[in-house]
C-alpha cells in the first residue's frame, strides 16, 4: 500500500473535490436558466457570448453570473476523478475485464434507473417517449434529444461511453507512459478536423470522444503518481493554474482553444486543489452523496424555485431560494444515499 505522501489523491481528497465540483454544476443548473446570465460555452462556442459575459456581468449578482457562465466545467473534473477512480479500482482488483467494467456500468446505470423512479414520481406529466430514450443512453447522439428529459441527464450516457473505452486507454497507458501524448495528439486530429468541417457543435463533446484528454490524464496520474511527485509542488501547481486560466480565456474566443478548455478546466480544478488542500466536511459529506445530488437536482422543483426566484427580482431572495433549494436537494440524496448506500 502506497504512502499518501505518494499518492496523488486520497480517498477523501477525491470525495472533497467532487463534492466541489458537484456544487458547481447543480449550482449552475439553477442560475443559468434566469437572468442575467443564461448562456454559456459549454458544448460548443460562440464567441458573443463572452462579450456578453463581461457585459452583463453584475458586482451584486455575481454569485449568479459566475455559477451561469462557469459553473458547468465542474462536469470535466469528475470526468477525471472517473478516470483516476476507475484505474485505482482496476488496479486492485482480481476481477477479469468484463466483469470488471460490466460492474461500474451497472452501478452508474442503476443510479441512473434510481434517479428515473424518483422523477416519475415527482414530475406529474412524463414524456414515456423521451424518457425511453434518455435510458437507452442514445439521447447524446443528437443535439435535438441531448437535453430531453432531464438536462443534467446526459452525463450518463457520456460516462458509460468513456468506460467502454477504459480498457483499451488503459493498456496503452501503462503500456508505455509517453502513450498518453499519442493518445492527445489523435484526439487533437479528432477536434480539428471536427471544427474544420462541422464547427464546433455539440455532438462532439456530448460524447466520449470529446472528453478522452481528462478521462485519460485521470488514468495516467493514477498509473504513475509515484513517479510523478512533482505534480504536487506549489510551483508546479502556480504555472499549472496560470497556463489554464489563460487557455480557458481563449477558449470563450478561439475554436481551436476550446478544444482544450475541458481538460484545461480540469487542470484549473486540481491546481487549485493542490495550492489549498482542503478535506473539510462539508465537502466530504457532499462528495459521498454527490451521484444522487447528480440524478436528482435536475427536475427536483428546480422549476418552482426558480420561479420565485425570477419572480423576486431581488439578488438578495435569488440567494435564498438557490440555498432554499440546495437543503431540498441534500435532504433528498442524503436520504437515497443513507438507505441505498450507493459506494463510491
Amino acid at each position: 500500500m502506497s504512502d499518501n505522501s505518494e499518492v496523488y489523491l486520497t480517498r477523501n481528497q477525491s470525495l472533497a473535490l467532487k463534492g466541489i465540483a458537484i456544487f458547481c454544476i447543480i449550482s449552475h443548473n439553477f442560475f443559468h436558466l434566469f437572468p442575467p446570465v443564461t448562456y454559456q460555452n459549454e458544448m460548443a462556442l460562440n464567441p458573443a457570448n463572452f462579450s456578453k459575459f463581461i457585459q452583463d456581468f453584475s458586482w451584486s449578482e455575481i454569485v449568479n453570473c459566475l455559477f451561469s457562465f462557469l459553473g458547468f466545467y465542474g462536469v470535466y473534473i469528475f470526468v477525471f476523478l472517473s478516470g483516476y477512480g476507475i484505474t485505482k479500482s482496476f488496479v486492485n482488483t482480481k476481477k477479469k475485464v468484463i466483469p470488471f467494467i460490466a460492474a461500474h456500468i451497472f452501478k452508474i446505470y442503476k443510479l441512473f434507473l434510481i434517479s428515473a423512479c424518483v422523477y416519475c414520481v415527482i414530475v406529474p406529466d412524463i414524456n414515456f417517449k423521451a424518457l425511453g430514450k434518455v435510458l437507452s443512453l442514445t439521447s447524446t447522439l443528437t443535439p435535438e434529444t441531448l437535453f430531453i428529459v432531464c438536462g443534467p441527464w446526459w452525463f450518463f450516457s457520456l460516462i458509460i461511453q468513456l468506460y467502454l473505452c477504459f480498457f483499451v486507454l488503459y493498456k496503452l497507458i501503462s503500456k508505455d507512459i509517453s502513450n498518453i501524448i499519442f493518445i492527445w495528439f489523435v484526439y487533437v486530429v479528432l477536434a480539428f478536423y471536427w471544427i474544420n468541417f462541422n464547427g464546433a457543435t455539440v455532438s462532439l463533446y456530448a460524447n466520449a470522444a470529446g472528453h478522452i484528454p481528462e478521462f485519460s490524464l485521470g488514468i495516467f496520474l493514477a498509473l504513475y503518481e509515484q513517479k510523478l511527485l512533482f505534480l504536487s509542488a506549489r510551483r508546479f501547481n502556480l504555472l499549472s493554474l496560470l497556463v489554464s486560466l489563460i487557455v480557458l480565456i481563449l477558449a470563450q474566443i478561439y475554436f481551436y482553444a476550446f478544444a482544450f478548455s475541458f481538460l484545461f478546466s480540469a487542470v484549473i480544478f486540481l491546481s487549485i486543489y493542490k495550492l489549498f488542500p482542503t478535506q473539510n466536511q462539508f465537502w466530504v459529506f457532499t462528495g459521498k452523496i454527490s451521484p444522487y445530488l447528480f440524478g436528482f437536482n435536475g427536475f427536483l422543483y428546480r422549476g418552482n424555485f426558480i420561479q420565485y426566484a425570477v419572480e423576486s427580482q431581488s439578488a438578495i431572495w435569488q440567494i435564498i431560494y438557490w440555498i432554499g433549494w440546495l437543503a431540498i436537494n441534500y435532504a433528498f440524496a442524503y436520504t437515497a444515499y443513507y438507505f441505498l448506500k450507493f459506494k463510491k
